[in-house]
């Protein structure tokens, strides 16, 4: 009888600790929960990824720039922001400080976005409080405000519409996302809070949207804070080329 109990704590011990493996294992590689590299057309933490782009090249009117289509880059991390509901988005970041993200319902990629670190600039508590607060709709590069304008060298700048929040109000507040952020380096998952809002502007040469976030991140990590401009296209599964 002795044995045969010995026998079975040793089995439940090998289950446990095979568990514990996998789940050590799933918070190395950063996705979600349930999901694999195989349901993100191959992307995958210290992976290579590279983009066909060559389409957007055709229109002179976009701001993003596509001029990196085709070129390889490391994926160096990956963010998972939980919606609720079901929906998810996973952002993949590369070494070129762009950043693919998918958004996700009921662990189905069903849309894909390439975004570009735009701009980006280090600010106190105290400006950053008063930029997530920020409520004068006069103020066209408020976080919240009806419209954004992407300053430009050449003009007036590009006006986009804000996406998030009620159309007829001059000003929304921001929408708070939470990130988990897992580095191909290692090291514990950092968190982000996100205080962002999302703009479009449609090109009808190209029957396209571009976008731009906004976002006034704080990092709990390090304590620090960004007001961070992202700029972005929507792309397509088949344009994704990860391994």
């Amino acid at each position: 009888m002795l044995s045969a109990l010995k026998s079975l704590l040793r089995a439940g011990s090998k289950k446990e600790q095979a568990e514990h493996d996998r789940h050590v294992a799933k918070i190395a590689d950063g996705l979600p929960d349930g999901m694999t590299p195989a349901d993100f057309e191959g992307m995958r933490l210290d992976g290579m990824v590279s983009l066909d782009m060559l389409a957007l090249k055709a229109h002179d009117a976009f701001r993003f720039d596509p001029s990196w289509s085709g070129e390889a880059h490391q994926i160096k991390a990956i963010g998972v922001v939980e919606l609720g509901k079901g929906e998810k988005l996973t952002r993949f970041y590369l070494e070129n400080d762009t950043w693919i993200q998918a958004a996700i319902e009921g662990d189905r990629v069903f849309e894909y976005k390439v975004f570009d670190f735009h701009a980006a600039q280090d600010v106190s508590d105290v400006e950053f409080d008063a930029i997530i607060n920020n409520t004068d709709p006069a103020d066209k590069n408020g976080v919240g405000a009806s419209c954004y304008v992407l300053p430009s060298q050449e003009g007036d700048g590009t006006t986009y519409k804000r996406v998030w929040g009620a159309e007829d109000s001059a000003w929304s507040p921001p929408v708070i996302l939470e990130e988990t952020v897992t580095l191909a380096e290692g090291g514990i998952p950092s968190q982000v809070r996100h205080h962002c809002m999302l703009y479009e502007r449609h090109l009808p040469e190209a029957d396209r949207f571009e976008y731009v976030i906004i976002s006034a991140e704080e990092d709990a990590g390090d304590g620090s804070y960004q007001l961070v401009t992202n700029l972005g296209v929507d792309i397509r599964a088949l344009v994704i080329d990860a391994n």
